[in-house]
């Protein structure tokens, strides 16, 4: 009798990979019925969620970002106002300022609260078109001036003709940023652009096999962003990848085009379904945006 908690387990697991199993060929092979399958698993799990409680909870796992060609000091010092909150008496705080490397210094004059995460976008961003040395220089920059985070894109001409060399800068770059062992690099696979759900998944098991500790959906500067279809291969990569790691933890941060509280608990459904809810923290989830906010505590 004392190993029925070990072969349920085994059980459950099982159980779960044909699911996901299940779902990537139905996305590889019929991706109009995959589509389907993810708005029923949204709609069915956010029925089942205290959508007041999600939606205050939504504010911690923002990364609140200023990426414009004019940013400055007054654009840095806007964004840490923005960076705090309170609902109800209790002050809270976003979980990341997402800014260009150059205006990092900027970013740590300021006297910032230490729970939030001083991301910067970096390695050519946003179409990662820049010479290796470049990118690594950006980084080191980035890192030796007290990022917590670095978002970096995936070079997509080498993706799609040169992955040896895609795996050769990616290796290279988190190389860098684990110079700071507590530092993370979220790679950013540009979902929209990559033709079909296949290469989004080949894309995500990719940055995470040369060390991404998130994978993120879009840059935010290209026409298609994030979108609940695309990122449910990336959460199904991520759950298979961690299956087959089990010291690895791997974050997932959707992108690009997030404006309504309503389109980010769509993707707190989609983590909820596959990891449970207990999983979601800022250190596994988080949503990109730059006018998220307000209209989150506009709607509790």
């Amino acid at each position: 009798m004392k190993n029925l908690p070990s072969i349920y387990n085994i059980l459950i697991i099982m159980m779960e990979n044909n699911i996901c199993d299940n779902l990537l060929n139905l996305a590889f092979s019929e991706p109009k019925k995959f589509n389907e399958s993810v708005d029923k698993i949204v709609s069915t799990t956010l029925e089942s969620l205290d959508k007041d409680l999600v939606v205050r909870k939504l504010l911690s796992l923002l990364d609140i970002t200023t990426l414009h060609d004019d940013d400055y000091k007054q654009a840095i010092e806007d964004i840490v106002l923005q960076s705090t909150f309170e609902i109800d008496g209790n002050r809270g705080v976003v979980a990341g300022i997402c800014v260009y490397s150059n205006l990092l210094p900027l970013l740590n004059a300021i006297n910032i609260d230490k729970r939030i995460s001083k991301v910067v976008v970096s390695g050519g961003f946003p179409t990662g078109q820049m010479s290796l040395e470049g990118k690594l220089h950006d980084i080191g920059f980035a890192i030796e001036n007290k990022a917590d985070e670095i978002d970096v894109p995936i070079n997509r001409g080498l993706f799609f003709e040169d992955i040896e060399e895609l795996c050769i800068e990616l290796n290279a770059m988190n190389s860098i940023v684990k110079q700071n062992p507590k530092a993370k690099l979220k790679v950013i696979i540009e979902a929209g652009e990559l033709k079909d759900f296949k290469n989004v998944y080949e894309a995500s098991k990719l940055a995470m096999t040369c060390g991404a500790d998130f994978i993120k959906t879009s840059t935010g500067k290209v026409s298609r962003g994030a979108d609940i279809y695309s990122s449910a291969v990336m959460i199904l990569a991520i759950k298979k990848f961690m299956d087959s790691n089990p010291n690895r933890t791997i974050g997932f941060k959707a992108a690009g085009g997030i404006r309504t509280s309503v389109q980010a608990m769509q993707y707190y459904a989609l983590m909820t379904y596959f990891f449970g809810e207990e999983y979601i923290t800022k250190d596994t989830f988080r949503i990109g945006c730059s006018n998220l906010k307000q209209e989150i505590i506009n709607n509790i």
